[in-house]
């Protein structure tokens, strides 16, 4: 099975992170350990030893409350003053006393800095928190009427159908703009909803049969070019073509490259669908004759409500799920076009 691999949650984050903070903690605290005993023990004047207890106020931002910066500040001055006065030798204790003093003060100096640190931490946690919580909730109200909103529109595509079977001539031209409106809406929703779900859905790695599924896209996008006097043209080898990928996947982005070369070719053009077998991968290729798309355009190509070319009335969404899913079964999707000369489209799946 094949998942999405996109930017880690905040959670899964966190979660890693505290795995190597429950073995980095108390390293700090041993070495601390260490260096207080040797403290105690050797008399050494020009190395600061209350400076080695900075890390463990360092270690007051992994805990929840942020006073324990001061707690932990308390104990490491607390063990600079043992390790001076403690010793019976001590015979330059007027240096002793400045070094104690200086390691002191930068020991507050780093709680302080450790405190404010854990404050900005906190709140941001806070923050993100809030804003998954409204993040989700938004994601499923808008699932949800998304939804809601697909139901009156198959019955709106399904019934202009019918009229537009039995009608006069003047009527079916608006019929048919109604439909195909309809149709464009409930595509555009279906992308949305799939792309708000696209993290959660998992991806099958099985052989597919390359060859079906082009001509079951064909047959499902044939009567959307008819409407605009477009033709579809198959030009595939006699053999039957295999692929590794989740077949599901791979009808979408087969089902939103056929809507899009149908959205900018011009009437009485011919979009093309060929596939190639290579020795390791398959590419599936959808060349139109439409206006093209200049090399700005295609750098932004895919990126979600972006309208590929100005006055256009799509929302990007189809493409930009098409590219996510590629990504996710391990194909590339790319795009080679040129203004006036129109837009090839290639998957390359895996073989």
């Amino acid at each position: 099975m094949g998942e999405l691999t996109e930017r880690p949650a905040v959670g899964d984050v966190h979660a890693a992170w505290g795995k190597w903070v429950r073995y980095l903690v108390p390293l700090v605290y041993l070495g601390v350990l260490v260096a207080f005993i040797t403290d105690i023990l050797v008399e050494v004047f020009f190395i600061p030893f209350g400076i080695l207890y900075i890390p463990l106020v360092c270690t007051a931002v992994f805990h929840r409350n942020p006073r324990s910066a001061w707690w932990l500040a308390s104990i490491a001055s607390t063990m600079a003053v043992i390790g001076f006065f403690l010793p019976v030798v001590n015979p330059i204790p007027s240096q002793g006393i400045v070094v104690r003093l200086l390691s002191i003060g930068a020991i507050f100096i780093t709680a302080a800095l450790v405190r404010y640190a854990r404050v900005i931490q906190t709140q941001l946690a806070d923050q993100t928190a809030r804003a998954e919580a409204a993040e989700r909730v938004k994601t499923d109200v808008f699932v949800t009427l998304s939804e809601e909103m697909q139901t009156p529109l198959q019955a709106m595509v399904g019934l202009t159908a019918v009229m537009v079977a039995d009608c006069r001539p003047d009527q079916r031209e608006a019929l048919q703009q109604v439909r195909g409106g309809s149709t464009r809406l409930l595509a555009t929703i279906a992308n949305l909803i799939d792309l708000t779900n696209l993290d959660e859905r998992p991806l099958a790695n099985e052989l597919i049969d390359v060859t079906f599924m082009i001509r079951q896209a064909v047959e499902a996008g044939q009567q959307m070019a008819s409407e605009r006097q477009i033709a579809l043209e198959l030009a595939l080898p006699g053999n039957t073509l295999t692929a590794k990928a989740d077949p599901w996947a791979v009808r979408r982005i087969l089902d939103n490259l056929i809507a899009n070369a149908v959205k900018f070719s011009p009437a009485g053009s011919t979009i093309e669908l060929t596939a190639e077998q290579h020795p390791r991968s398959v590419t599936l290729l959808v060349r139109d004759a439409g206006i093209g798309m200049s090399a700005d355009i295609l750098r932004r190509l895919g990126e979600p409500y972006f309208q590929e070319l100005a006055g256009s009335n799509g929302t990007g969404t189809g493409l930009a799920l098409s590219r996510r899913l590629a990504r996710a079964m391990g194909a590339e999707l790319a795009f080679d076009s040129e203004i006036g000369c129109g837009t090839t489209a290639m998957l390359e799946l895996p073989a």
